[in-house]
């Protein structure tokens, strides 16, 4: 027997023993759920089908879509809410990174044949934490998923994104995911998609000697359901940052923060899949944003909204911290932000801008609060009773956000300077949009808000989910916000919305195609 043959007999062997351990056993590698289920098989299957997915967001309909575009016989999709547009790709602004797209092409942006620039801005902003594989997989077929999209229906914008050298963020002319999600539904039901709403899938069921996924027990009306997926199981069950213990437990530079995501990300996936020996990875990583939105005047209530305050300073308004200072280059991402708020223990943000700037803002861009349409907006900014405030002078603002006036008005006199002189020289920031010298003035006041979970399940260039060896565990793959590693250390706005759908996408392929 050669040293290959050693190796391989020695990692079965260890595998076996690692599920044989199932009572008391823990496992490092694994942080949900310390002890492995031991799940039987039942004596009869409900359903028997080639593809299964867990999940109606972005990844979980285009898994559907492509698999049975692939030639999956059968395609079921469980999920687990009464409609597929309680998630959080449903709450997005629709925001999605893509290279090569015929949406680029059309509005004069020549951005074909850049797939590898695309992914080293993507691995530059995830602070070279990102799994390369998987940035090179979303990169490479990312114009494919957001074409297909195009090709139903959606009219995709190519918008600026200072992470980006060329127009690589698209909007859509709904404005909100759930765009997305309304064609793919739509289209799945007409190719045949067996879509099961109301059904949550509870466990996976195993062959734990082969490492093998043979299908899944759900719950439906108050009845297990047991589904039998001969080619292969896709998870495509979101992130957890709807769980704000979660939150607290592995996002821990950011206990307390508050949350925009659905109140059914909730690491569902995440946990399936741990208890029976899959690995996770990127756990401590989230998109936290910097300027979040409390629902609530009670602190209990964690939910917020987000305001594209990142999105606002492109048309040159100023964020300062609670001494009135500057701390950061304003063009860089709400992620960017929050992570400089929490290296530096601020637990508020505070934006200014000119009456000029802000109505530049809203005539460019329709969304200004993920969440609200633009009348709400403009109420608020004339009642002022959530989170804007409005002054004539510096000194005024500053008094009504809490801040040292004194300091507030150094900073902006030492910014109209850089303005002027055409150059900031403390950060070195790009847009750079006119002065504060007359107002009036706004103010905006955020917090972090958790939006999107970085971390999840570990999967290969295949997207099947690995085990605590590394070794795939046959037929199971994952997708979406369910994976970990796509976006490394922070995250580019429209990356997640976007890898999932382009990921989601290949995952049915892969499990089309599967043996």
């Amino acid at each position: 027997m050669n040293e290959s043959n050693i190796k391989e007999n020695q990692m079965n062997m260890n595998r076996r023993m690692f599920f044989k351990s199932m009572g008391a056993a823990t496992v490092a590698a694994a942080p949900i759920s310390s002890a492995l289920a031991n799940v039987v098989s039942p004596k009869k299957w409900d359903q028997t089908c080639e593809v299964l997915v867990i999940g109606a967001g972005a990844a979980g309909l285009f898994a559907a879509v492509s698999a049975k575009e692939s030639g999956a016989k059968s395609v079921v999709l469980l999920e687990k809410a009464a409609s597929p547009f309680l998630n959080s790709t449903s709450l997005s602004a629709g925001s999605v990174n893509a290279t090569g797209t015929k949406a680029q092409f059309a509005a004069g942006v020549e951005d074909r044949s850049n797939a590898a620039e695309f992914a080293k801005e993507v691995e530059k902003t995830g602070k070279g934490l990102a799994d390369p594989q998987l940035v090179k997989l979303f990169a490479e077929n990312s114009a494919m998923a957001l074409d297909w999209l195009t090709d139903h229906g959606v009219v995709f914008t190519p918008q600026p994104n200072s992470a980006f050298r060329l127009k690589r963020m698209h909007g859509c002319d709904k404005h909100t995911g759930a765009q997305y999600v309304d064609v793919l539904f739509q289209n799945a039901k007409k190719i045949g998609v067996d879509i099961k709403l109301n059904t949550k899938v509870v466990e996976l069921i195993t062959n734990t000697e082969a490492n093998e996924v043979l299908g899944v027990k759900a719950e439906s009306k108050g009845k297990p359901l047991y589904v039998r997926a001969t080619k292969g199981v896709v998870i495509a069950t979101g992130g957890f940052c709807g769980d704000v213990n979660m939150i607290d437990k592995f996002i821990l530079d950011f206990r307390g923060a508050l949350t925009f995501a659905s109140a059914n990300s909730e690491g569902q996936g995440l946990k399936m899949a741990e208890k029976i020996g899959a690995a996770s990875t990127h756990m401590n990583f989230a998109a936290v944003y910097g300027y979040g939105v409390p629902m609530s005047k009670d602190k209990n209530n964690r939910k917020g909204w987000i305001f594209r305050g990142h999105v606002m300073n492109l048309y040159g308004p100023i964020t300062v911290g609670p001494d009135g200072k500057r701390f950061v280059n304003d063009d860089l991402g709400a992620t960017s932000i929050s992570q400089a708020m929490s290296r530096l223990g601020f637990k508020k943000v505070f934006q200014v801008a000119t009456e000029a700037q802000l109505l530049d803002f809203m005539k460019n861009d329709p969304i200004q609060v993920i969440g609200w349409d633009q009348n709400t907006f403009k109420k608020e900014l004339e009642e002022q009773k959530v989170f804007v405030v409005k002054a004539d002078t510096i000194a005024e603002l500053a008094k009504k956000m809490g801040l040292p006036a004194d300091q507030l008005e150094a900073t902006v006199k030492r910014y109209n300077q850089f303005v002027k002189n055409g150059k900031d020289e403390d950060f070195g920031r790009k847009y750079m949009k006119g002065t504060f010298e007359k107002g009036p003035f706004y103010g905006f006041i955020g917090q972090p808000i958790a939006g999107i979970s970085l971390g999840g399940l570990k999967v290969n260039k295949d997207l099947q989910v690995l085990d605590v060896y590394d070794q795939p565990i046959k037929h199971l793959y994952a997708a979406g916000e369910a994976i970990g590693g796509i976006h490394g250390g922070s995250y580019i706005g429209g990356n997640s919305v976007g890898s999932s759908l382009t990921l989601g996408m290949v995952a049915g392929k892969k499990a089309a195609a599967s043996k």
